[in-house]
């Protein structure tokens, strides 16, 4: 957790936060409550400090997906360097798989498609998720790739790509920064209990 958590904060200093903003930030405590919801019940700590989390935890998560409208599910599998720039309407779910240093913005929603089938979207690493876009199904967005606001995404996204309209469409490709060098990322096709692992982009 810890290792994930300075990387995000890293990432928040980057984009130009001094450390009393960050500590402000709505966003970033949403990120910090997920990634210690993570380690309660997915990273395997030690019993005696997770068994008393998990009696307050769910108290905080019902409060920021009540009042800020922050669904980060502790179940998700999200790289570090997380920045997400608003807080408000951001919706991930718990089977999703998202790559390190990526960046969302606020009403941002990441699942299921309707009708209840099967699969959700595994996100590869430094991608980009503009205001409102929804990404939805059993799809792989590639590293680099950037989702214009408001955009509806139900199909794979190459490497690099910029997608953009309802539904998404490929508008221009540019290669991904040490593309070649990126590592392999566990994805999860449905049941979540199902891992792979597959070169991310």
């Amino acid at each position: 957790m810890l290792k994930e958590l300075r990387a995000d904060l890293a990432r928040y200093r980057a984009m130009g936060h001094g450390n009393l903003e960050i500590a402000g930030h709505p966003a970033f405590w949403s990120v910090f409550w997920y990634r210690f919801g993570h380690w309660i019940y997915n990273e395997g700590g030690p019993a005696l400090v997770r068994w008393p989390c998990k009696l307050f935890y769910p108290f905080i998560y019902k409060f920021l997906e009540a009042v800020m409208q922050m669904r980060l599910d502790p179940s998700a599998e999200i790289g570090p360097g997380l920045y997400i720039s608003h807080s408000g309407g951001v919706h991930i779910h718990p089977d999703v798989v998202i790559g390190p240093n990526c960046n969302l913005t606020h009403n941002v929603t990441i699942g299921t498609s309707a009708m209840g089938r099967p699969g959700v979207p595994r996100i590869g690493d430094d991608v980009y998720i503009g205001t409102g876009a929804t990404l939805i199904g059993d799809i792989k967005v590639g590293s680099g790739a950037k989702i214009a606001a408001n955009t509806l995404v139900m199909n794979n996204v190459p490497s690099g790509a910029t997608v953009m309209g309802v539904p998404g469409r490929v508008m221009m490709r540019s290669q991904p920064k040490e593309a070649a060098k990126q590592p392999a990322m566990a994805v999860k096709d449905g049941n979540r209990d199902n891992v792979r692992t597959s070169a991310a982009g």
